[in-house]
């Protein structure tokens, strides 16, 4: 073998498409020692297994290649990011990311073992272009077909051999970097399953010229080369690209359209989307809820059926399958493209264009983007471990090794990519390039966000964050410079810490210079303040009474703190100096830490507090305005502890509570004038009171007493205050709530009077600063009220649709929106007849089930709405059960083994299943009659697997089916009367009965 030097052998390892690195190397030329020569030659091709850049090497280690110029520019001009689009952070240069190797990663992709066993259905896959493999020679064969007829002829066995390739196309923005592992396990997931001849693996870089490049690293060795290779014409490749679809190839529609280019080949192409689903209406690719199934003359190519028929665009659009990475979803894909899955599946899929254009940027930035708006965008929109993770991030230096490290201390297993994914689009952070960082992907906080973050952080969180930078410190730089995180920490400890330090210590081993900054900020706000004389109690009093107001005004979490701290230091000096007015001040601050804390015991000193401060001063002292706010305080507290009551099950305990506020709330409307904000809030409160106690003990009277209350206040209103919903609102809540209680002949008035009041509180809300966000629970309790008081249904849908629109600012209720509409078509439809409602029904149950996530519980069940919706319009004589047939196997998929409504649910899927598949149907039914359930679930089970069986007996002319189906007629019949369905007992015996005539012999014959 010719000698190679270090350089010429990495420059052939690089041309074959490796890209080493120094492990690599160096367990290559260990295993060299022990590998004999061979004469056979590379030709830089991958045969099972992957060239080491695409799956032997650590993602820790990936490296992008440097920015072509210009191939960024337009993500720079897009730097602010909207609360509708997701943006990578503005690059400034390449990402360079190297985390401590020692640090162990855990697993990125939940279940790999359940993602295994997902995927594993490809392996039936065969690929019908190529030529076949030749088998393997059968000599017993061979030898006794020479033996019997005396000619030669080799005899081959047959070989199953993978014939189909797989490449994996992965985004190299930069916001892909948190995806690094995940794709690397995905990568080996992929190889395990044995179904592909070769898997392979590429990077998508923007190149020059607005067209896409690809390189088989990340590394700044790599020489991109144009995308056009990775076309395969022939079809025996399939594609998968793993994106977020937030970077700059999306936002200029160059990956859409070789997205388009990958589409038009006859093999299977897909899109992996690692975002929450939550999220991908936010990005560049807006995925579709609908329909998947396979077309083409090899029965490879993707069509697709949106669920809003409207959302099909028109001309040479092509859709392409968009994937989580969850089991599940890959499992249907899997059996989909093999054959394994039902012909049609439930599924999203994003239209592409060959002209498709660049996405619309985000709004330009404005003087209204403060660090509280941003803030409160990112609280809105992000799951609420993403939200503490924020926070945790707060404290620490944003580079992506410390962001990892800092994630896994301090949430441990609660998260993953996809919540620190939300943290980097959500708006907060732009890349930086801080002294001393040395080409690293760095950000930092738009200016004030940090400092809002901060203040949901105590300071053990933040000495936590601090230390675990600390460590990373000791790891990555030299033991004897400067470690800023931990001097941090002693000072927040109280410790005097004495580190060594090199004031003349190379650069190399310098920390970069926000670990300095980010630590003296975290010291600045969590340092106890100095030693000063204590303040008067005079002075205390006011200056809690500031750090309120500026709570109340800013929702500074660190404000809230102080005064929580400066009032017990006054509580603690015995109440001298206003005693009501100080209880009440702590009672309500305390009441506002625990809505953020949620501790229990907040509420038991609050409680303790205010009612002592009440008993120094009795009735007779003449109480002024802050007894009445004391008293509307602890009508709170006692609210929230009837709700703590409630949820750990104890009904009459939260009753208790509930009782005992309703006598404070009282007292403080009677003390508190109502042309005051605390008197209305005393009015409010005191009704919703009423409400849940109503709820809980099924009192009609408190309704009655909270209406009369609401009303009396209402008529005065106008004289003394300016209008709000509030009032309106709760008026025609606790209106709307008679009227569900009250008997059908006397509910009609108070639903017309709900809807009345309803409709005023609409036109006010619609010019509150926060009226978008509540508009659309109004709407759909106005769409009730209107329902029940007997207004035709194209009012309530007017209503509802309106609703529909309203959720644009408070997309959490969109499905129950969705819902609404689909139940009000449908009982529209049970009493008009024809299949139109029907229709409307199905795409809005669609539409629910498609903003449902996999893992939610309520998935099912809107499945099953869907599914038994569908089969009422197969009924009609529409093209509806191949679609019933996909909703309904979805649902049992989604429902848990010991679920009571599983019996029920099968039921539905093999009737469904009957007039497109007995066979399947007969095993779902009998599966059905053997699960624990409902007894009349189980009746109707015995029933329709009769009716399934007489269809297979008459058809194969078995009579032992037959007999079978008048047997489990029989049964149905039985179970349904002893349970009381004379409904199922009739029909059941009815059939049984005409069966066993019919297999009964003619008298005077042998039976």
């Amino acid at each position: 073998m010719t000698d190679l030097s270090g350089d010429e052998l990495i420059g052939r390892l690089r041309a074959g498409g490796c890209e080493p690195d120094a492990r690599s190397l160096a367990d290559a030329l260990w295993l060299a020692q022990w590998t004999p020569p061979s004469d056979a030659s590379n030709d830089g091709t991958s045969h099972g297994t992957p060239a080491p850049a695409a799956a032997g090497r650590s993602a820790d280690f990936a490296v992008p290649v440097p920015a072509v110029p210009g191939g960024l520019a337009h993500a720079a001009a897009a730097a602010e990011p909207d609360h509708r689009v997701l943006l990578t952070p503005t690059p400034v240069a390449p990402p360079r990311h190297v985390p401590p190797r020692s640090i162990p990663a855990p697993d990125s992709l939940p279940g790999l073992r359940e993602l295994q066993r997902a995927l594993s259905p490809l392996r039936r896959h065969r690929s019908t272009t190529g030529r076949p493999a030749a088998g393997a020679l059968d000599e017993p064969a061979t030898a006794e077909l020479r033996a019997s007829t005396g000619v030669i002829l080799p005899m081959f066995t047959s070989v199953r051999s993978r014939t189909a390739s797989l490449q994996l196309l992965v985004d190299s923005s930069s916001s892909m970097v948190v995806w690094e592992r995940v794709v690397e396990e995905l990568t080996q997931v992929l190889i395990r399953i044995g179904a592909f001849r070769d898997v392979r693996r590429h990077h998508l870089h923007p190149g020059p010229d607005g067209d896409i490049l690809v390189s088989t690293g990340r590394g700044p060795g790599e020489r991109p080369r144009p995308a056009r290779g990775v076309l395969d014409p022939t079809g025996g490749t399939f594609t998968l690209l793993i994106s977020d679809c937030a970077g700059p190839l999306w936002r200029t529609g160059t990956a859409q359209r070789f997205l388009y280019r990958l589409a038009e080949q006859p093999a299977p192409v897909a899109v992996l989307q690692p975002l929450p689903q939550r999220l991908w209406p936010r990005t560049a690719l807006l995925p579709q809820p609908g329909t998947l199934r396979l077309r083409g003359t090899q029965g490879l190519e993707c069509a697709f059926t949106p669920a809003d028929p409207s959302a099909k665009p028109h001309g040479t659009a092509l859709p392409v399958p968009v994937l989580p990475p969850s089991p599940r979803a890959l499992e249907r894909w899997a059996g989909l493209l093999t054959g394994l899955a039902p012909t049609r599946i439930r599924g999203a899929a994003a239209w592409v264009r060959p002209d498709h254009t660049q996405v619309p940027p985000p709004t330009a930035p404005g003087p209204w983007r403060t660090a509280d708006q941003r803030v409160s965008r990112f609280r809105a929109d992000a799951s609420p471990t993403a939200q503490r993770l924020a926070a945790y991030l707060a404290a620490a230096p944003l580079v992506l090794p410390v962001m990892l490290l800092v994630q896994r201390a301090m949430l441990k297993e609660e998260s993953g990519p996809a919540e620190l994914a939300e943290v980097l689009l959500g708006g907060l952070l732009s890349h930086a390039n801080p002294a001393g960082t040395r080409g690293e992907t760095w950000y930092d906080f738009a200016p004030g966000v940090r400092d809002l973050l901060l203040s949901r952080l105590t300071r053990d969180e933040a000495a936590l964050v601090l230390k675990t930078c600390s460590e990373y410190v000791e790891a990555r730089f030299s033991g004897r410079t400067r470690n800023f995180p931990a001097l941090a920490v002693a000072q927040l400890g109280g410790a005097e810490a004495v580190l060594a330090v090199t004031p003349d210590a190379p650069d190399a081993s310098r920390p970069p210079a926000p670990f300095a900054v980010v630590s003296a900020e975290v010291v600045r706000r969590f340092l106890p303040e100095p030693d000063v004389p204590p303040p008067s109690p005079g002075q205390q009093l006011a200056r809690a009474r500031e750090f309120l107001a500026a709570y109340e005004r800013e929702q500074d979490g660190r404000a809230l703190l102080s005064a929580v701290r400066l009032l017990r230091e006054y509580r603690a000096s015995g109440w001298e100096h206003a005693p009501v007015e100080a209880g009440a001040l702590l009672a309500e601050a305390l009441l506002a830490l625990y809505r953020s804390e949620r501790d229990p015991a907040t509420l038991d000193e609050a409680r303790s507090g205010v009612e002592a401060c009440l008993a120094q001063q009795p009735d007779s002292d003449r109480p002024g305005p802050w007894h009445g706010r004391a008293l509307l305080t602890l009508g709170r507290l006692l609210r929230a502890q009837a709700d703590n009551r409630r949820a750990a099950g104890d009904t009459d305990g939260a009753c208790a509570c509930l009782r005992s506020a309703d006598r404070e709330l009282y007292q403080a409307v009677r003390r508190l004038a109502p042309d005051t904000g605390a008197g209305l809030d005393a009015v409010l409160e005191r009704a919703d009171v009423l409400y849940e106690l109503w709820r809980l003990c099924g009192d009609l009277a408190l309704l009655h007493e909270a209406a009369g209350s609401l009303r009396a206040i209402a008529g005065a209103q106008s004289f003394w205050a300016p209008h709000t919903a509030d009032l309106r609102l709760r008026l025609g809540r606790v209106l709307l709530g008679v009227a569900t209680a009250e008997a059908p002949e006397r509910a009609r008035p108070y639903a017309a009077d709900a809807a009345e009041e309803l409709a005023a509180a609409r036109e006010v809300l619609a010019a509150e600063a926060d009226g978008p966000g509540r508009m659309t629970s109004l709407l759909l309790d106005l769409a009730e009220a209107r329902e029940r008081s007997g207004e035709n249904t194209a009012s309530v849908l007017r209503t509802l649709e309106e609703a529909e629109r309203a959720t644009e600012f408070a997309p959490g209720q969109r499905v129950a929106v969705a819902l609404r509409i689909a139940r009000t078509h449908l009982a529209r439809s049970a009493s008009a007849g024809g299949s139109e409602a029907l229709h409307l029904a199905s795409d809005a149950f669609g539409r629910a089930a498609g903003l449902l996530p996999d893992w939610d519980p309520e998935r099912a069940a809107v499945l099953e709405e869907w599914g038994t919706t569908l089969l009422l319009l197969a009924d009609t004589g529409a093209d509806a059960l191949d679609e019933a047939v996909g909703v309904l196997t979805d649902c049992v998929g989604a429902t848990r083994a010991d679920s009571s409504a599983l019996v029920g649910r099968l039921v539905l899927l093999g009737r469904a299943l009957r007039g497109a598949d007995p066979d399947e149907a007969e095993r779902v039914l009998s599966r059905a009659t053997g699960t624990a359930g409902p007894p009349a679930a189980v009746a109707r089970a015995w029933y329709e697997l009769g009716l399934v069986k007489r269809e297979l007996g008459w058809r194969n002319r078995d009579f032992t089916l037959l007999h079978e189906a008048a047997g489990h007629w029989r049964r149905a019949a039985d179970e349904a009367r002893r349970v009381g369905e004379g409904a199922l007992a009739e029909p059941a015996e009815r059939a049984y009965q005409e069966l066993a005539a019919q297999l009964r012999p003619p008298e005077g014959e042998p039976g």
